[in-house]
């Protein structure tokens, strides 16, 4: 009787191994499945999310250029407001030195204002000559209307001189383009 019951009690657990086996070969199989329509539908979202990208680019550019017609056509009221020499200094490559600065820009124009470039260099006061190199400059991608932002141009992006060069007599030269026009341009005084 002992063998009996000792049978049933090993032939009962053989069978709920095997319908527990059986559910959870099931259970992964719909998980798999839930897992791959998820990565489809993942998938999906990333192309439509890098054709968004792609169109975004293309109306930027086409405001960039439209920024850069107007500007032709007539005088755009922007004006570089306000300028803050940071008094440290970036070590650049170990014989450079690159000077960060803020400039703020105002758009007192009509219409928002696309790709315009903020370019910082440094001169001396006296002659006018050249103070180092300026750096690549910064794009401001949009201004709106009426909108006054602050833009911090860092070492890189702006004046570099070497170690050796004195700032006696340096002005900061901020100049603000679109294209190949110059919208406005100030001198500062450093300190």
């Amino acid at each position: 009787m002992n063998k009996k019951i000792g049978a049933s009690v090993i032939l009962v657990a053989i069978i709920a191994a095997s319908v527990a086996s059986w559910l959870a070969n099931n259970q992964i199989s719909e998980l798999q499945s839930q897992n791959s329509k998820v990565q489809d539908q993942l998938s999906e979202l990333q192309n439509q999310l890098n054709e968004l990208q792609l169109q975004n680019r293309e109306q930027q550019d086409r405001l960039n250029d439209f920024t850069y017609e107007l500007a032709k056509a007539r005088h755009l009221r922007v004006e570089i407001t306000a300028f803050q020499w940071i008094s440290s200094f970036d070590p650049i490559g170990g014989l450079w030195l690159g000077h960060p600065v803020n400039v703020t820009v105002e758009n007192n124009d009509v219409v928002p204002l696309m790709g315009l470039k903020l370019r910082v260099t440094l001169a001396n006061e006296n002659t006018g000559a050249k103070i180092g190199t300026g750096g690549s400059g910064i794009t401001i991608d949009g201004l709106d209307a009426g909108e006054r932002q602050s833009f911090y141009v860092d070492g890189m992006e702006g004046p570099w001189t070497s170690l050796n060069s004195s700032l006696e007599d340096a002005v900061c030269v901020v100049t603000l383009t679109v294209g190949d026009i110059v919208l406005d341009r100030g001198t500062f005084i450093i300190s």
